[in-house]
């Protein structure tokens, strides 16, 4: 019967071997003798091949394992779980949010068996490199250690004190077992990260001492104590730490070699948690080993105890010197009785045998006993009482375990089956051993360590298109040799050519952003590949590659808004209460922290009546830092200048006698003492700031500017001319300093520079209605009448739109405005509702600061400064879908738009749902002369809005030219747009 096991396994080593050797043929013919084309001088070769076998650990499609790449959390918990044949959880919740997709059912079935924790905060620190203590601190939970295991002893190694309190025990446990080891100065380096290499090594080391390996464990465990912690005492003072060069792992730095038929069952027992796991931050990300199920054993396995040096290095002096002469029966000293020698087991201990003649001679076995699991040495007094004999079926060994007869030594890929029994005298004991030592095929050429293998990114994330400055952002490579080492930059190969290959088309054959707006929501994966070519070292490879989307930093958002106070008769007037929970509607959601613009027109200043409202928004000047703004809704068609400028002079002349009686001085309606009156350090802060306006004339913000100091304006007038029939159409989204000739323009230098700013007053939906000539109402106002619903979700699904503009990170200033008849909002059911349920619902997690209309210019000319020449805004979003009774005043939801302008120009693209290209339905050329002047007393019909010919809206025949075609390509490069764009 164990014959004819014995037959089967043999069987099933040969086919394994068989299927290894075919997949290294068509995979890798360049090293056709490994299953991965960078292993062959990595210490642990044997031991990758072997997991690789069984499925538990896989490489890249480059061929290669990277074996000194850094192993993350996440890739460590996908080779702990599979290798301890636990079945990955793919049910429940997600308990973990920083896990990849790949790993997290590994992650959650760990976290199940308490052998991790997280970090806290429903975090797993995934793709944080994996600790060498850590990693000792996993395994030890799973073999019993948790938070209630007493201190079992202190581990032997020099730096023991660096090792955390809470992995104490684990190390102490991994080293008794031989599972890990320090390097060549007995140095643990507890936290220095692990290797795939030596993340591989362990891993396989564990799988392969099945139960057994536990129930040693166990016994440790069990029969710990102060005897253990004083058996575990270096015998000899700390020495000071030292620097090491290239650090082994924290297991023996050797290659597997020996094998044996097959590991031993695992139990699923799940065991309880220990101390928390404290990561640190990786250095060099790493690339995910791509989970695959188990297959069945098709090479040897491999027991641990190997060899740290590299072959033709002579061997570790092992646990019995063997003796030249053949074993004789032990002959004890007169008066010495023999010491009585426990052991319960014996394992063969060989370094690697490569099949090359001039090794033969320094090549020797050896073999360690156990009692109850823990490593024992032979007394002095007993270690004649003590007896081995190495044998093997091909006659390869002397009974000493030296190479009595090298021609027997099968060829490369084949295993000597070797055997040991040693006899103890006293008390009587007989234990033997069995392995199969695997021959090694002749090293191969040391390859140049320049020639690229691989090549992976230095960092896994990109930031949300939100939070991204795509001009700072860049792909950082790195590149590794045959052995998995680092190339630096100055060793690669002058003719190298880097291509990426992304379908999404998020990125250009050069890595760098071309569609900023393509890059997906928080959390999701991008993948791309990236070609490798350089003629001069013949290498030509693909390697896949991805980037996490996360979080950034948002650049700040603000609102501007301008409350209208009107009337001066009573039930048409706006009334305190009114203004109160206008006020109060605004901070229960935003916070108190926020200023607003109270505009007042000319019969609302003029009664005395009103003087409550008055003193209540002087109150909030000073309480909060509001502004008070001047409000004239005239078309500028209907009156003279001098006509107008009376108007303004009798509101600044009547807001002091209503607001501040006590400058007030008869007879002076019209002097500059009024406003000097006022334009003092107690008062100043009362004057007005702004202008809410329908329609505006160059002369009438020059005259403000004049006898105001008012520089900045909101509203229609900013930029759309449609009261009284009259249209023309601005700057509805961007800031800009005014032309001095037309308000529409943006000044092209300081000599045609107004110094007021203008901005857009309803900009929650620009252009949410169809861009065609018939439609001119552009906006989904919450006080639009033409809307009956109740809710505000047309305008809320528009300004989430602003708020996660992919293109904010570059704009100059992110903002949205509105101008609301706070007393018309009140006296209408359906829009008081629509504009409470507005900011009620507005998105609480963004970060928007709520400013009056003069605020909202000084933060524009902090960022873009006193001109226009840097300043830009950009805009991507999609129609709400909703129409209102008037027919033409739609947003339809299949319908998306770019707009873009700067002060150059202004751009807008359309793409309905379906259309292989975007369409140019605008292009505004701001920079043509000569300016056209928008004089007083325009006819009702008169277009007063900047029209170059090129406005689709206006004018669809009008071809665009070569020139202007280059400007708009030009300007979409600029912003990282580079989808396919129609130019006819």
């Amino acid at each position: 019967m164990k014959c004819e096991k014995k037959l089967k396994r043999i069987r099933r080593y040969m086919a394994g071997l068989l299927a290894v050797w075919l997949f290294c043929i068509h995979s890798v013919p360049v090293f056709a003798d490994r299953t991965f084309n960078d292993i062959e001088h990595s210490y642990a070769a044997d031991a990758i091949e072997a997991m690789a076998a069984q499925g538990y650990v896989t490489g890249y499609k480059d061929g290669s394992f990277r074996p000194l790449q850094l192993i993350s959390r996440q890739e460590w918990a996908s080779i702990f779980a599979k290798t301890l044949k636990r079945t990955a959880n793919d049910k429940g919740p997600a308990s973990f949010r920083d896990v990849s997709p790949w790993a997290l059912p590994y992650v959650q079935v760990l976290q199940e068996e308490n052998i991790t924790k997280g970090t806290g905060g429903q975090l797993f620190g995934a793709k944080r490199n994996l600790t060498r203590q850590d990693m000792a601190v996993w395994y030890a939970r799973y073999f019993g250690v948790s938070e209630t295991t007493p201190s079992s002893g202190i581990s032997s190694f020099v730096d023991r004190s660096d090792i955390s309190d809470y992995a104490q025990t684990s190390v102490w446990l991994m080293e008794r077992l031989e599972l890990i080891e320090g390097d060549t100065d007995h140095y643990f380096h507890p936290k220095q990260f692990v290797k795939r290499q030596d993340a591989t090594l362990v891993a396989y080391r564990v799988w392969l001492g099945g139960d057994e390996l536990r129930e040693r464990a166990k016994r440790l465990l069990d029969s710990s104590g102060n005897e253990a912690a004083t058996a575990n005492q270096p015998a000899s003072p700390s020495e000071p730490e030292k620097i090491a060069v290239d650090l082994a792992p924290e297991i023996s730095g050797q290659r597997a070699n020996p094998q044996i038929a097959e590991p031993r069952s695992h139990s699923p027992r799940p065991d309880p948690p220990a101390g928390p796991v404290t990561p640190t931050e990786p250095v060099t990300p790493t690339e995910p080993v791509t989970p695959t199920e188990p297959k069945p054993p098709d090479r040897p396995v491999i027991p641990p105890g190997s060899d740290p040096k590299p072959p033709g290095t002579p061997p570790v002096i092992p646990p019995v010197t063997p003796p030249t002469t053949p074993p004789k029966p032990p002959v004890l000293p007169v008066g010495d009785p023999p010491v009585d020698f426990v052991a319960d087991e014996v394992v063969i201990k060989a370094p690697e045998l490569v099949n090359q003649p001039e090794t033969y001679p320094s090549y020797q076995l050896s073999f360690q006993l156990y009692n109850e699991g823990r490593p024992v040495s032979i007394p002095a007094a007993s270690v004649t009482s003590v007896t081995y004999t190495f044998s093997d079926e091909l006659g390869v060994f002397d009974e000493q375990g030296k190479i009595a007869h090298a021609e027997n030594i099968p060829a490369a890929d084949n295993f000597i089956p070797v055997g040991i029994k040693v006899t103890i005298a006293k008390p009587y004991q007989v234990l033997t051993a069995q392995t199969k030592l695997i021959v090694k095929g002749k090293t191969p050429p040391v390859e140049d360590p320049s020639v690229i293998r691989s090549v992976y990114l230095a960092t896994y994330t990109i930031p949300q298109s939100i939070t991204l400055d795509p001009a700072a952002w860049s792909m950082p490579y790195v590149f590794q040799n045959t052995k998995g080492e680092v190339i630096p930059p100055s060793l690669l190969p002058s003719d190298l050519k880097l291509r990426i290959e992304d379908s999404r088309r998020i990125f250009d054959e050069d890595g760098h952003i071309a569609n900023l707006h393509l890059i997906p929501a928080v959390n999701s994966v991008i993948p791309f590949k990236i070609e490798v070519e350089s003629p001069s070292q013949g290498i030509h490879f693909i390697s896949d590659a991805e980037l996490t989307v996360v979080p950034g930093e948002r650049k700040k958002q603000y609102f501007a808004v301008s409350l209208m106070l009107q009337g001066q008769d009573p039930g048409s007037t706006t009334t305190v209460e009114q203004i109160e929970q206008a006020r109060q509607l605004l901070m229960d959601h935003f916070g108190p922290n926020l200023k607003v613009t109270w505009a007042m027109e000319n019969r609302f200043v003029f009664v005395e009546s009103n003087r409550p409202q008055l003193k209540k928004v002087l109150e909030y000047v000073d309480q909060y830092g509001d502004e008070v703004g001047i409000l004239d809704g005239y078309p500028n068609n209907l009156y003279e200048l001098p006509f107008w400028e009376l108007r303004m002079n009798e509101w600044l002349y009547m807001y002091r006698y209503n607001a501040l009686n006590e400058l007030h001085q008869s007879g002076t309606l019209g002097s500059p003492s009024v406003f000097e009156s006022m334009d003092t350090d107690q008062y100043r802060k009362y004057l007005p700031k702004s202008l809410t306006s329908f329609t505006v004339n160059p002369e009438q913000t020059q005259w403000l500017k004049d006898h105001f100091k008012i520089t900045s304006a909101m509203g229609w007038s900013a930029t759309q001319y449609n009261v009284n029939g009259m249209y023309g159409e601005g700057s509805p989204l961007m800031p800009y300093w005014s032309n001095k000739d037309n308000p529409m323009v943006p000044a092209q230098g300081f000599t045609d520079n107004s110094g007021t700013v203008f901005m857009n007053s309803i900009t929650i939906d620009p252009i949410g209605s169809r861009y065609t000539k018939d439609s001119s109402r552009w906006t989904l106002h919450p006080g639009d009448p033409y809307v009956n619903e109740t809710d505000a979700a047309p305008q809320l699904y528009i300004a989430q739109q602003y708020l996660d503009n992919p293109f904010q990170r570059i704009n100059t200033v992110n903002y949205m405005s509105i101008i609301l008849d706070i007393n018309w909002l009140a006296s209408n059911h359906n829009m008081s509702q629509i504009w409470e349920n507005f900011v009620n619902h507005f998105p609480a997690d963004r970060e928007v600061e709520i400013v009056g209309v003069d605020g909202l210019k000084q933060i524009y000319e902090s960022s873009a400064g006193s001109n226009n020449d840097h300043a830009e805004f950009t805009l991507m979003f999609r129609g709400s879908g909703i129409q209102t009774v008037m027919d033409s005043n739609n947003s339809p939801a299949n319908l998306r738009y770019l707009w873009t302008e700067n002060a150059s120009q202004r751009i807008i693209l359309s793409k309905e749902d379906g259309d292989a290209a975007w369409s140019i339905i605008d292009f505004t050329d701001y920079t043509r002369s000569p300016v056209p002047k928008t004089p007083y007393n325009l006819n009702k019909d008169t277009d007063v809005s900047y029209v170059t010919g090129r406005n689709f809206k206006l004018n669809p025949a009008a071809p665009l030219t070569a020139e202007e075609i280059q400007r708009i390509k030009d300007r979409l490069k600029e912003i990282y747009f580079a989808e396919e764009v129609n130019y006819q």
